[in-house]
């Protein structure tokens, strides 16, 4: 049988990286244009661009005019768009948020002229082992990148069968010789051919599938000739050569009795894999992190649960939210790997999907739990609120509430008044809620209102219990006599209950509870980095941080809520030495604050850590040891619990160096102790059982020529001075410790405890006519071990989607209890089309089985 060629015409095109994304568009305006029009000009010819279909919005807004024959070329396949909205990272956004990224990359191309069904991801710096489940959801297949791979690879060929752990299995086609392997071709047919039949002899050995040559590479405008070049290469191999799109594929590809293969794909075999992406610029990786919460954890939920009760319809916010936020998510935008002012523009992107996503949900609540259209605030110093849970199952926490009135003020033809809750910081000495003093905190927001110089804006802070699984319950804050803390240099603290936690001399503390003692917590490791934004490169003979000095404040409120707060200062190196081949002999101060809370009835420890220092060219680690040694580690990963050992692979021909770090999705376990590190998404555990949380990375370039970890260079060698991230850093933390051993623990409650720690609770004034009763519970899920992934509006405003996620070995039955009536019940994929799976429904009360690390989804109406 002949061999089969498929020479792919294409551009990569990252909308924002060594130039910002205006300054790209400007080029992809070009470029699309002659694309456009060598679709007329050689009718077998076709193009495809990149697999996402922001860049068609970002053309057509320049480019209305071809907005015809665009659609055509996309309707005649010959111009491929889609499936992604925008080409993410993989593994740093949420798993929720790759399934917005395909709904809107879906909804997009769709509606001009077709979406290719292929997952194609030919840069991303790594892929999770659940993208199977997450591609078999939408349809596409194969799946087509080139990073990744580890000795696997070897063994499998560059065609393979890729399963996910819960079984769904895609086919994976790996572009062994790059996404860029026929780019820059001569204009010389017989040129072309040669340089292309050395490329085929190459790659390596394919069945019953062709090979594939990609024709282009980042930014490229496209070459035409291509008709030419097939015909001497066939006529120079023998092989049959096609021109075309990927989605030929789909039924080119012989996917019978491939070898298989299940794991994540974090290899650097074939390809730079470029680590560093998961700790370059923490800070607008916690920002992205806010926006994903506020809108998957927040707005969507209760949007949806209010369209249930009559509210108005959100959907429109919440998209324009949506937008907003994949936007950022591309992977050399997330990945922190671009130039300064990209990042820059990445802020005010942030920025509208919180604050859209964050008003969506105080507009929802506020009429909910009764509060009028006009969201006025009764004019007086005490306030009725509902303190709101986002989590299937009844919460304790801590919850803490601006004392902002609306509106500030009041105008009428006699006088103008501030409402007296602006005022409180200057009227009222503290507040209480059923008898029980609460908190009052003066606010360092410095966006926050305040009317009078001398007075600062105010919150107040209390432990709010039992609130019930998607529901409220109802406190009054009474104004009453002052509550202050107690302070003093004591370095103890307990809940009541069973945690307590005490500070050492070196600033480090212990943390006892369950039956355990773990101590020096929160050490604070600095190592040199001569690294860039792509890559962790460590200097030699690295002399660390010197611990200069030590102070422990202590705060006991009558509320029951304690803190310490740690303030270590230690001297580091300024920099790297000129040669880059060590660090520097003077030295800078490096202030770790950190603040421990306790609260009762939450069961946890809260660690916030604010990082500070002049220094550059380093990495700053908070480490947790657990005392004892461990052969392997959990984490949160997209859409699982993922179970790593803590050696580095021993490798050998890898093109670039196992990554003794990983990548999560929100905490980090290992020996009983759960730490939680939303936003903060690089750390490793050492065999010895220590888990160390990356908190700050600092690095000028964003790509360096000579790196010790890397052998060539992953992007133009340009100085970027805000990867030092010269403002520091404040993150937030939370530490848990299980019973029993890691082997026997339920996964999948560590995973659901997890996520709504990170969610926390809310409050919002409460009116007299709530649509919903105090109490009350909306959506609720059992057992404790099955996560809900997402309550969301149907795409097509047709309901309400829940999605229910197993993280475990083992099935189970879930079950569902929803709060608003129930008419329909049926089983979607996670593009909404129903898939036949079965669901039992006896009224309100939703049964249906969940394999083990299953997603199931479900659309209510």
């Amino acid at each position: 049988m002949a061999q089969e060629i498929l020479i792919v015409s294409h551009t990569h095109w990252d909308r924002e990286w060594y130039r910002t994304f205006e300054a790209f568009r400007a080029r992809l305006v070009d470029t699309v244009d002659r694309v456009l029009d060598l679709l007329d000009e050689d009718p077998g010819w076709a193009f495809l661009l990149d697999g996402q279909a922001i860049v068609v919005e970002d053309y057509l807004a320049v480019r209305p005019g071809s907005r015809r024959r665009l659609v055509d070329a996309v309707a005649a396949g010959r111009l491929a768009i889609g499936p992604w909205y925008v080409q993410p990272d993989s593994l740093l956004p949420s798993g929720e948020s790759h399934v917005r990224n395909l709904l809107e990359g879906r909804r997009v191309a769709e509606a001009h002229g077709g979406c290719s069904t292929v997952a194609y991801a030919p840069d991303s710096f790594g892929h999770p082992a659940q993208f199977p489940q997450l591609f078999v959801g939408f349809g596409l297949g194969p799946f087509v990148h080139w990073r990744g791979n580890g000795d696997e690879i070897d063994r499998l060929g560059p065609v393979y069968r890729w399963e996910a752990p819960d079984g769904s299995a895609v086919l994976d086609y790996v572009l062994a010789t790059g996404y860029f392997s026929a780019a820059g071709l001569p204009d010389d047919p017989d040129g072309a051919a040669e340089a292309l039949a050395g490329v085929v002899q190459r790659f390596p050995a394919v069945e019953r599938a062709p090979v594939v040559l990609m024709h282009g590479v980042d930014h490229m405008y496209p070459q035409a000739g291509t008709a030419a070049t097939a015909a001497a290469l066939a006529a120079r191999t023998g092989a049959t050569v096609h021109r075309g799109v990927l989605d030929r594929l789909a039924t080119d590809v012989d996917p019978v009795d491939r070898p298989t293969f299940r794991g994540e794909l974090l290899g650097g075999r074939l390809a730079n894999l470029l680590p560093g992406v998961w700790s370059s610029r923490l800070p607008l990786k916690q920002a992205d992190r806010r926006a994903e919460r506020a809108l998957v954890g927040w707005a969507e939920p209760w949007a949806a649960l209010g369209a249930a009760l009559g509210l108005a319809d959100e959907s429109p916010s919440l998209r324009e939210a949506r937008r907003a936020l994949l936007a950022n998510q591309a992977h050399d935008s997330l990945g922190g790997c671009s130039i300064d002012e990209v990042h820059r523009q990445m802020a005010a992107r942030t920025a509208t999907a919180t604050g859209l996503a964050d008003e969506t949900t105080a507009r929802v609540l506020g009429r909910l739990v009764g509060l009028s259209p006009d969201r006025h605030v009764p004019w007086s110093t005490e306030l009725e609120l509902a303190v709101v849970n986002p989590s299937p199952t009844p919460r304790t926490d801590v919850v803490r509430i601006p004392l902002d009135g609306f509106p500030l003020y009041r105008i009428t033809y006699r006088d103008v008044d501030v409402h007296p809750l602006s005022l409180a910081a200057g009227t009222v000495a503290g507040y209480e809620v059923d008898g029980r003093p609460v908190r009052l905190v003066r606010s360092d927001d410095p966006d926050r209102v305040r009317m009078v110089e001398e007075w600062p804006a105010v919150d107040v802070e209390l432990v709010v219990a039992d609130v019930p699984a998607f529901g409220w319950r109802s406190v009054r804050l009474v104004a009453s006599a002052a509550h202050e803390d107690v302070v003093d240099d004591g370095r103890t603290l307990d809940d009541g209950d069973d945690l307590a936690v005490e500070v050492a001399d070196d600033g480090t503390f212990t943390v006892t509870g369950r039956g355990r003692c773990l101590a020096g917590l929160g050490a604070v490791e600095d190592r040199g980095d001569r690294g860039d934004s792509y890559d962790f490169d460590p200097v030699a003979g690295d002399p660390g941080a010197r611990l200069r000095s030590v102070s422990v404040v202590r705060r006991r409120h009558p509320s029951g809520i304690g803190r310490l707060e740690v303030t270590r200062l230690f001297d580091v190196p300024s920099g790297v030495t000129p040669g880059r081949d060590g660090r520097r002999a003077d030295t800078v101060p490096l202030t770790v604050r950190t603040e421990i809370r306790l609260a009762p009835g939450t069961g946890r420890v809260d660690v916030r850590v604010a990082v500070a220092s002049t220094a550059r060219d380093h990495r700053v680690r908070l480490c947790f040891p657990t005392g004892a040694p461990a052969g392997a580690s959990r984490s949160a990963t997209t859409f699982d619990v993922a179970v790593r050992p803590t050696t580095v692979p021993d490798v050998d021909g890898w093109w670039h160096p196992a990554p003794e770090t990983f990548p999560h999705q929100g905490w980090v376990a290992v020996n009983g102790l759960v730490v939680g590190a939303p936003g903060l998404p690089e750390a490793e555990v050492t065999p010895d059982g220590t888990i160390a949380v990356t908190v700050l990375r600092a690095v000028g370039w964003l790509s360096h020529t000579e790196l010790g970890r890397r052998p060539i260079a992953a992007g133009p060698a340009m100085e970027a001075p805000g990867a030092q991230c010269p403002e520091g850093i404040a993150a937030d933390l939370t530490l848990r410790l299980l019973d029993g051993e890691d082997e026997s623990a339920p996964w999948g409650a560590v995973a659901a405890a997890a996520a709504a720690d990170e969610l926390g609770l809310r409050a919002v004034p409460s009116g007299p006519t709530p649509l919903v009763a105090a109490g009350t519970s909306l959506v609720s899920v059992a057992p404790s071990t099955v996560v809900l992934s997402a309550c969301k509006p149907a795409e097509d405003g047709d309901g309400i989607v829940l999605r229910l996620l197993n993280p475990a070995d083992d099935a189970v039955e879930a079950t569902v209890t929803m709060g608003v009536p129930v008419t329909d019940v049926v089983s979607v994929r996670l593009d909404e089309q129903p898939d036949g799976a079965p669901v039992d429904r006896r009224g309100p009360t939703l049964t249906l089985p969940l394999g083990p690390h299953a997603l199931r989804s479900l659309r209510i109406r």
